[in-house]
């Protein structure tokens, strides 16, 4: 209603205008005729309802009828059309359409956040590959340190201060551990046993104490294998020196003795008495195992074994196992040793276990041959010993 009352006002005002056009017309044409006026008009009145039906000339019209000087009634009417205007427009609109555009932007946030949570997949997977790599690592380790471990000592007669080089070798001790049955299998060489020498590949044999003279440890080890047809997984070699030093340095050990003697070390001359049990230092266990005046071969290397099977307890007791990284290190650098972590593991693991120890010797006989002593070995012995080493996992004969 308002709206058509505020047209007529606006075409009040054309009319106004257009009779004022006709008058002016009139008096600058005092000769046109009435009706070609009319026909002006007519034109006119068109063209003006014409602009009327344009919105975009009605609100011209409507800014040009709106008085220049307002007074507080039109600012009444126009408070209610800006009341009406915030109205159809609110600020909740206006906070919808902003989340409407926040949420095209969701999926992208989204999206650069999902590589972020992405990482995290891969690490646990990279973690599950890491502990199952372990588990199998472990497993491995596991069946390596309780496989049966062949293990050679060489006692060198190098005297100290003397050059490994051209010595030969006063002892063998070959030691098979089996953890799984908890058995050590030791097996002593007498020096003299004639065998075949893979560094002396004219000689049908010699004496086994001359393959170290001849090839060192590597010749000495072929020697034993061909022997006692095995493998020797590692080895060592001791001298009286290296040998002293090893036993003061993991704080000596404990030894009972198996026969009564004396014998002269380098500091003193030590006594002996059969079942009682000594704390021995390096030069009082070096003269026990030497001894031999009074016995046979095989019973210094019973002896020999003794001391080195008193060794491994000590170091895998509670109270040696802080020594075990300096004694390892100390063979390795001063006694050649070949032994892998995994190799230790296993003789450790037997030792502490309490093993049945099982001590077997070449049996032979003495032979001379072109006037040169040996010490033959009997077949019905070496097949023995043979058979014997030949262990499974499970400590049994293959």
């Amino acid at each position: 209603m308002k709206d058509e009352q505020h047209l007529s006002r606006v075409e009040r005002r054309k009319r106004e205008l257009e009779q004022q056009e006709i008058e002016s017309s009139r008096v600058g044409h005092g000769q046109a005729d009435e009706s070609s006026i009319h026909a002006q008009h007519e034109q006119w009145r068109e063209q003006t309802t014409h602009q009327s039906e344009h919105p975009f000339l009605n609100e011209q019209a409507q800014a040009s009828s709106k008085p220049k000087n307002g007074t507080a009634k039109s600012r009444r009417k126009r408070s209610p059309r800006i009341s009406l205007f915030s109205r159809r427009k609110p600020s909740r609109p206006k906070s919808q359409h902003a989340t409407s555009r926040s949420k095209p932007s969701t999926p992208v946030k989204r999206e650069m956040d999902q590589p972020s949570k992405q990482p995290p997949k891969r690490k646990r997977k990279w973690k599950g590959k890491v502990a199952l790599f372990l588990i199998v690592m472990l497993l491995v380790a596991g069946y390596m340190a309780t496989s049966p471990f062949t293990f050679l000592i060489m006692g060198s007669d190098a005297r100290v201060g003397e050059s490994l080089s051209g010595s030969r070798t006063d002892s063998l001790q070959l030691m098979e551990f089996v953890p799984r049955s908890r058995t050590v299998q030791n097996v002593s060489i007498p020096r003299d046993t004639y065998t075949t020498i893979p560094c002396e590949p004219d000689r049908e044999g010699d004496k086994i104490t001359h393959a170290f003279a001849f090839g060192g440890a590597e010749c000495t080890v072929g020697a034993v294998e061909g022997l006692t047809d095995t493998t020797v997984d590692g080895q060592v070699v001791i001298t009286f020196e290296s040998f002293m030093e090893m036993i003061d340095l993991i704080g000596g050990v404990n030894v009972t003795a198996t026969h009564s003697f004396s014998e002269k070390g380098f500091n003193q001359t030590y006594e002996y008495t059969e079942g009682v049990s000594y704390a021995m230092d390096g030069d009082m266990a070096l003269a026990y195992a030497r001894h031999r005046k009074t016995d046979t071969d095989g019973a210094r290397s019973n002896r020999q074994t003794e001391v080195m099977t008193a060794v491994a307890e000590k170091l895998a007791s509670p109270s040696g196992w802080t020594k075990i990284p300096t004694a390892y290190r100390f063979m390795k650098e001063e006694m050649g040793l070949e032994m892998n972590v995994l190799q230790m593991a296993a003789v450790g693991v037997t030792m502490i276990s309490s093993p049945e120890v099982n001590k077997m010797q070449v049996e032979g006989q003495d032979a001379y041959i072109n006037n040169v002593y040996y010490y033959e070995p009997l077949d019905e012995s070496v097949q023995s010993i043979r058979s014997a080493l030949d262990l499974s996992i499970w400590g049994t004969v293959r």
